[in-house]
């Protein structure tokens, strides 16, 4: 399922810039059609788990995006 910047923006409560910026980073990749950009439900739950390190933990967006992208070896590491 693919979704409007429009619907991340509001969903995730983030700025134009900020998705800007997300997308810059090469955190979500969207998909030009008809002069509009759209992403994929896994951009989506992708980006929110980001965003929810960085809101309740404060992470910074390379350290949320490590917890997202790799949580069984960064909760084994830590484990250590």
């Amino acid at each position: 399922m693919y979704f409007t910047a429009e619907h991340l923006i509001s969903k995730l409560q983030i700025s134009e810039e900020q998705l800007q910026d997300f997308e810059a980073r090469g955190i979500v990749l969207g998909i030009t059609k008809a002069g509009r950009t759209f992403y994929s439900s896994r951009d989506l739950y992708r980006l929110k788990g980001i965003l929810f390190f960085m809101r309740t933990r404060g992470f910074s967006v390379e350290r949320a995006r490590e917890y997202v992208d790799k949580p069984g070896v960064l909760a084994s590491a830590a484990q250590d």
